[in-house]
């Protein structure tokens, strides 16, 4: 099952998107403005999105999504598109081949790669830089923590642990793959090697401050100053009350 929450943070700015799922088959985005802390609304979904596939540009203003959605005159039940944060109006989309698909990864130059997709055009609109049409992967399991590995998380001898630094700091996350379906498991290390379970953690990673960006049971939203392994929340969000009220995207984002 979908995380009921799951974060991809801009990996260039002080930003993040968050997937949040439910209820039902509904999904709602939010942008994430780091600094300072504030959820700005975005769209409305009743679909199936897939979190750990999507990307975020470096300067997290696009979004490189697939979904699954039925119904749509004119458009395939599975695509991958791309669109404005925090919206998700389609500005080009391609066809996918159903749910087998990889991930995305935007660069710094604004090309997109993207994991198979059936044809190397666009159905829906056009995509000003370069495309790259990549075949899929197999390795589901590396496929999980795929937006992990673009943001600075390290391999380890064991395949299905990896490890994140904190950035200006002394401590470190420690992410379990449990595999596809599965969630991950999340520890803090002390400078010391004392381990901490973050029982509650759907997701969680630094931002470019140090600080631990947490997403928790039952939809919270923390951002925690960290030192010596020992965390101090600084700001928190409940997103349970939300309910489903879907609104066309606003000019900006219809548009490149």
């Amino acid at each position: 099952m979908p995380s009921p929450l799951y974060v991809i943070p801009a990996r260039e700015a002080d930003t993040a998107l968050v997937f949040r799922r439910g209820p039902s088959s509904w999904w709602r985005l939010l942008e994430w403005s780091l600094n300072p802390p504030q959820l700005i609304p975005g769209a409305w979904f009743r679909g199936s999105l897939y979190p750990r596939r999507c990307d975020l540009s470096p300067n997290g203003r696009l979004l490189g999504y697939f979904a699954l959605k039925a119904g749509r005159p004119g458009w395939p039940m599975t695509y991958f598109a791309v669109s404005k944060v925090p919206w998700l109006e389609a500005l080009a989309a391609w066809k996918t081949a159903g749910t087998w698909t990889g991930g995305c990864h935007f660069a710094a130059n604004g090309a997109l790669d993207i994991q198979a997709c059936i044809e190397d055009h666009p159905f829906h609109g056009a995509y000003p830089y370069p495309v790259r049409y990549q075949p899929l992967s197999l390795d589901w399991k590396a496929r999980v923590v795929a937006n992990e590995a673009k943001r600075g998380w390290l391999a380890t001898p064991d395949p299905a642990i990896l490890r994140r630094p904190q950035p200006n700091g002394d401590s470190t996350l420690m992410l379990i793959n449990r595999g596809e379906g599965a969630l991950p498991d999340y520890f803090l290390e002390s400078p010391t090697g004392e381990l901490t379970a973050l029982h509650d953690a759907t997701w969680c990673d630094w931002d470019r401050r140090g600080r631990l960006l947490l997403a928790t049971h039952p939809r919270t939203l923390t951002i925690a100053a960290c030192s010596n392994g020992k965390l101090r929340p600084t700001w928190s969000a409940g997103l349970t009350p939300l309910r489903p009220d879907p609104q066309p995207a606003p000019p900006w984002a219809s548009h490149w």
